[in-house]
């Protein structure tokens, strides 16, 4: 499983003080982590080994760890609907891209 966060790490930061869901935050967090990747292209190579996985001792940067842990608080949110239309067709929601926008790679836009 590529993880750019910690089951851990995501609980704290959404505040999430029992294990009811950790199930389901593992699969959003291997998800979302999947689209970070998908949306910063190459520049992800820089923090994955080549199975794809990230590496012991490899620092993900903060904005990565936060627009992950982001994306994930949405989906666990609402898991089945977009009522504050955070998301555009196909797109990520808008808070999530302007953290990952400095670190993606602009040719591959």
């Amino acid at each position: 499983m590529v993880a750019f966060v910690s089951l851990e790490y995501v609980k704290r930061r959404l505040r999430i003080d029992h294990t009811d869901d950790d199930e389901v935050l593992t699969d959003l967090i291997e998800s979302s982590t999947d689209v970070v990747i998908n949306h910063l292209k190459s520049a992800a190579d820089a923090y994955l080994d080549s199975g794809g996985d990230v590496p012991s001792g490899v620092e993900v940067p903060a904005a990565i760890k936060t627009a992950t842990t982001m994306l994930v608080g949405y989906l666990y949110r609402d898991p089945d609907q977009d009522p504050e239309k955070a998301f555009g067709e196909g797109e990520l929601p808008g808070p999530v891209v302007v953290i990952l926008r400095p670190l993606r790679d602009p040719a591959l836009a």
